[in-house]
């Protein structure tokens, strides 16, 4: 919060967008994730987190740890952390033991948080999961700049509709931290309310997961590769390696 509101020129980030122009919200929301992201010391305070839930931190490994700044409105299609649509993080990873972690940092509204698809857990859904490359999407991205969205989607999409009758969108109080197997299909819930929606975000892969193979089970992934290069060791830094 404290971040928030430094970089938001003191302003209350809930009442942000009504401050600034689109541009200008979509420049200082960049720096404020930028400076977070660097933040070692949010990143500290996150595992502290993960402890106090019963992780293994010796043996657990992480990706990142991002902001995710998701404004109302449809102007701000172009930041890259903002919203999400339907995917499963076991879809870019093609790790199935992968398990996300998400928290709010103010109150949300069930159009103003994340939504989960129970009823996917076992039911495919086209994709291109067989075609999507995370080398393509790094390559394009340097096309772009900084905190924006490129021309190629960050992980793989659904290539059919979702049925959302059955969503669940869930609602937790600030201080709160979502638990999930990746392998859920979820999105961000479309922001039709008049207030930004701020939330930050992990995953992590148990060494004794991997080992003993247990894993969320593999419905409609195509791809092949896992990128456990994305990982590393909470404590020491090192790179996952299997």
């Amino acid at each position: 919060d404290r971040m928030l509101r430094k970089a938001f020129a003191g302003i209350e980030p809930l009442q942000v967008q009504e401050q600034f122009t689109p541009e200008e919200f979509l420049q200082f929301s960049g720096k404020a994730q930028t400076q977070f992201r660097n933040s070692q010391k949010a990143k500290e305070l996150f595992f502290d987190v993960l402890a106090q839930c019963g992780v293994d931190l010796k043996s657990t490994y992480y990706d990142h740890f991002p902001m995710r700044i998701v404004p109302y409105g449809d102007k701000y299609n172009g930041a890259r952390n903002s919203y999400i649509g339907h995917h499963r993080d076991s879809w870019g990873s093609n790790i199935h033991s992968q398990i996300n972690w998400w928290a709010p940092l103010y109150e949300l509204e069930e159009e103003r948080t994340i939504g989960i698809y129970p009823d996917y857990w076992n039911k495919p859904i086209a994709n291109n999961t067989a075609t999507w490359s995370f080398k393509t999407y790094m390559e394009k991205l340097k096309e772009v700049e900084s905190g924006r969205k490129g021309s190629y989607p960050s992980a793989p999409t659904p290539k059919e509709a979702v049925d959302e009758n059955n969503i669940l969108k869930v609602m937790l109080e600030p201080g709160d931290i979502l638990s999930f197997s990746s392998a859920h299909l979820h999105a961000s819930v479309p922001n039709t309310t008049l207030t930004p929606r701020y939330s930050v975000e992990m995953r992590t892969i148990n060494m004794g997961d991997l080992v003993a193979d247990r894993a969320a089970p593999n419905v409609d992934n195509s791809g092949e590769k896992p990128m456990y290069q994305w990982f590393k060791n909470i404590l020491n830094k090192n790179e996952l390696s299997v």
